[in-house]
């Protein structure tokens, strides 16, 4: 025994207009996700623009430093001296800034291959889901 459903007009209607109520709401949260993907993108360009003029910066001060060591005569001395010299630990201090600025040009480009392009698919697969959606 199977009863068949009936609805009213007004009833009907009140379903429809419920419907293209959280229509508009899925809507403006697809908007809202769309845009801060969109804002999340634009941070990390610029997050890794910034990371990488540091590492330019980084590797620019190590090697102006690391020129001028070389051309001095405790360079020279450097084989013979104490592992704690001066000298030395000067030469570890700027060698570490030269891994520290190879290092923000890694994450720069993390940022610019890996996360930006994440968030493009994110946004763009939120896209084709509400058009499904609004297909139905």
């Amino acid at each position: 025994m199977s009863k068949s459903f009936r609805c009213s007009v007004p009833q009907i209607q009140k379903i429809r207009a419920q419907l293209v109520e959280q229509l508009k709401c899925l809507d403006q949260q697809c908007e809202l996700r769309v845009q801060l993907l969109q804002d999340l993108q634009d941070f990390f360009r610029k997050k890794a623009e910034i990371e990488m003029d540091y590492s330019r910066n980084l590797e620019k001060l190590a090697e102006r430093f690391l020129a001028k060591t070389r051309s001095t005569k405790d360079q020279q001395f450097k084989k013979d001296q104490n592992v704690l010299s001066p000298v030395n630990c000067w030469n570890l201090l700027l060698n570490q800034v030269k891994r520290e600025s190879r290092d923000h040009t890694t994450l720069s480009d993390i940022y610019l291959n890996n996360i930006i392009p994440r968030f493009v698919q994110v946004s763009e697969d939120s896209g084709r889901l509400f058009k499904k959606v609004t297909e139905c």
